[in-house]
């Protein structure tokens, strides 16, 4: 077997781009099959090609970019009885010996991470304050981009050493937000009010997750959103960036139970969308001329699709939408440029399949029913005689269970990734592996820098940190966006 694709990068790279648009605009245009069926047919049918190419001898990258193209010629050709037929027969060939593929050493990954290592970081003169810093997703891509971190700050012993570990000479207040002064933080930053060039945070978020009782701002867990706003006024930064999950949008001050919504009236603080009034009257007491955003992470090249709501606000300038550079189908810009297409699972971590990485296991009974699910499949491709066993209490539930029993694509962005990849509803098992991505994995979807360390006394811990985060490809864009507000303000 030989290794090496990475001699000619940039021409892989071109042909593998015109394939993964051709396989998004199967997903989107089909022919009377589901998404999830095409992406399972798609995922199997390619498995199925490069345990073809491996007996004969061939194993580089490009192996897997020729095989996803055969599986897609194959479903050009064919009508969906054809096809449900082939997939039967590569689903049989799966179970029967369902291995991974280990790729060829290669230099370095098909799609690097968006931002240079740590040592190549060139602070320019802006200044910067990061508050709920955690693993420094939000954070890194401003480095990057040219920022000073003048100060970082968070409750959490893992982020605290995380960020110390890889910067340590950056200041680091390690303490809850509540109890810090804002003159505290203008002392430890060494500047002084109204010289912060950008103040950035995610402030916790529990309240407004799509999951869990969603007790909005009554929730005694939303006093940090306060804070953030706090020290906006105290410190008068030029510009603000805050970062939330875009459940705010849709949260309420007072939660009411889906089966009692369409039996009463509901007060102001009951209806949908009554924290996200509060939260914009709360930015609105500042003063500063803020837009906000949902944003996916797929979109500014991230190998994930990661929706997040994006505040920014500038003492001058309105602050102005990013500029998409990525999309799942083909758009044309006014200048007549194209967007890129999205990128995916395999550019960003297929170099990875031959070191050795940290990863949790799952349970037996997990992991004997993942053995059945092709690449791109989740519960609903189990045998029906084991759906609802597998599923247990979820069985009788509603929604689309996307979670369970899921096994990614090699040839799209990941799903978001979660604070634990192992657990019934949040699986993020491996495409080809019988088991959950790993840490290693995790950081390059998330865009960190492979010399960006994430230190967690266990696995889960680091999980949690990375999943928290911020993707950089999102956060570089944000900070590329804020600098030219910069430059326009000082004009």
């Amino acid at each position: 077997m030989t290794g090496d694709l990475y001699l000619n990068a940039n021409h892989e790279k071109e042909v593998y781009s015109k394939i993964k648009r051709k396989y998004n605009n199967l997903l989107v245009n089909n022919k009377g099959l589901s998404r999830g069926d095409i992406r399972a047919f798609i995922g199997v049918k390619t498995w199925n090609n490069e345990i073809d190419n491996i007996k004969n001898g061939v194993l580089t990258f490009l192996t897997h970019i020729n095989a996803l193209e055969e599986s897609l010629i194959y479903f050009e050709k064919h009508d969906k009885f054809s096809i449900k037929n082939e997939f039967n027969i590569c689903k049989d060939k799966w179970l029967a010996n369902n291995v991974g593929i280990t790729y060829g050493k290669t230099i370095k990954p098909i799609l690097s991470s968006p931002v240079p290592r740590i040592k190549k970081w060139k602070p320019d003169n802006w200044k910067m304050i990061s508050l709920f810093s955690g693993a420094m997703g939000l954070d890194i891509g401003f480095m990057a981009a040219g920022f000073e971190l003048r100060l970082a700050n968070d409750i959490s012993k893992e982020s605290y050493n995380t960020v110390t570990n890889n910067l340590p000479n950056t200041s680091f207040i390690h303490d809850d937000i509540q109890k810090i002064s804002s003159s505290e933080l203008l002392s430890k930053a060494g500047l002084g009010v109204a010289e912060v060039d950008v103040l950035v945070g995610g402030p916790p978020c529990q309240p407004f997750s799509t999951a869990g009782k969603r007790e909005g701002l009554n929730d005694p867990r939303a006093s940090p959103l306060r804070e953030f706003i706090r020290v906006i006024n105290d410190i008068q930064p030029k510009i603000f960036v805050m970062e939330e999950v875009e459940g705010l949008l849709s949260s309420r001050l007072i939660h009411v139970p889906i089966s009692e919504r369409n039996n009463k009236k509901l007060k102001d603080e009951e209806e949908s969308g009554s924290v996200f009034k509060v939260v914009r009257q709360m930015l609105k007491s500042t003063n500063y001329k803020y837009n906000y955003w949902i944003l996916n992470s797929a979109d500014f090249g991230a190998p994930q699709c990661r929706r997040r709501l994006i505040f920014m606000g500038s003492k001058k300038t309105l602050p102005k939408p990013l500029v998409q550079t990525h999309s799942e189908v083909q758009l044309t810009l006014p200048d007549g440029s194209k967007l890129e297409p999205w990128n995916t699972l395999w550019e960003a971590t297929a170099d990875l399949q031959k070191i050795d990485q940290e990863y949790l296991k799952f349970s037996s009974s997990r992991s004997s029913y993942m053995k059945s699910i092709v690449p791109g499949g989740n519960w609903r491709h189990l045998p029906k005689e084991c759906v609802k066993a597998a599923l247990g209490g979820a069985y009788e539930s509603g929604g689309g269970k996307m979670g369970y029993y899921r096994r990614l694509s090699w040839d799209e962005p990941s799903p978001t990734v979660v604070t634990s990849p192992a657990q019934n509803s949040t699986m993020l098992c491996h495409p080809y592996d019988n088991r959950p991505l790993s840490v290693e994995e995790y950081k390059r979807i998330q865009g960190f820098p492979d010399d960006w360390e994430i230190v967690g006394s266990t696995t889960q811990e680091k999980y949690k940190l990375i999943g928290d985060a911020v993707p950089v490809h999102l956060s570089y864009a944000i900070a590329k966006n804020v600098i030219s507000i910069l430059n326009e303000d000082n004009m």
